[in-house]
């Protein structure tokens, strides 16, 4: 934490140690944000319908006909008369305000962690001061403009459902770019102007 808290320090300067144990957080850090997506997308479907059956309850007269190439991946399937499907369509339920509590609970006390680590590795790297404030600034609103999209979705409706997938998209994007670039900076050699730098009294 002293080379953390010294002014000029910087990712390159770290023990072979210390670049093992951050390079393995950053990494396992992207993997986590990565698999976030793929297990989002998989949960609410694709696209905007998804994200409004799940979190809205509201579901696209396509979904609920018969023959629409739909994949399913619950149980096995049982063959049933098109009539009856038509007068019987699916029931689409809207998240409950335990669940959307629950899961907003969670993430509350991980995600600003996350944040923060990967946001003072990042601050260490060499890369410009304004170019710095941009990622920062950018993955912060990404979180919380993510953690706060299901509950405008599920009590505004459904047609703000593209908000979510947007903020999620820019989550992924920012804390990918927190996490990959830190690693590379702290592997390669260090610049020669800082080198020249460290030099000067």
């Amino acid at each position: 934490m002293r080379q953390f808290a010294s002014s000029g320090f910087r990712l390159w300067n770290l023990g072979i140690e210390a670049k093992v144990l951050y390079s393995a957080f950053c990494v396992l850090t992207f993997f986590g944000v990565v698999s976030s997506a793929l297990y989002y997308g998989d949960l609410v479907g694709t696209g905007t319908r998804g994200i409004r059956r799940y979190y809205a309850g509201e579901d696209a007269p396509a979904a609920a006909s018969a023959g629409d190439g739909a994949e399913t991946t619950a149980g096995p399937a049982i063959e049933v008369p098109e009539e009856v499907e038509r007068a019987h369509p699916p029931i689409v339920v809207a998240v409950t305000y335990r669940k959307l509590l629950e899961v907003t609970h969670f993430h509350l006390f991980t995600m600003p962690v996350v944040l923060l680590i990967v946001g003072h590795l990042f601050l260490a790297t060499g890369l410009g001061d304004r170019a710095k404030i941009v990622w920062i600034v950018a993955a912060s609103a990404s979180v919380f403009a993510h953690l706060a999209t299901p509950w405008i979705v599920r009590y505004a409706g459904g047609g703000l459902a593209i908000l979510h997938a947007l903020t999620g998209a820019a989550l992924t994007l920012t804390m990918s770019v927190l996490t990959l670039y830190p690693v590379g900076a702290m592997w390669r050699r260090r610049p020669p102007s800082s080198r020249t730098e460290a030099r000067a009294p």
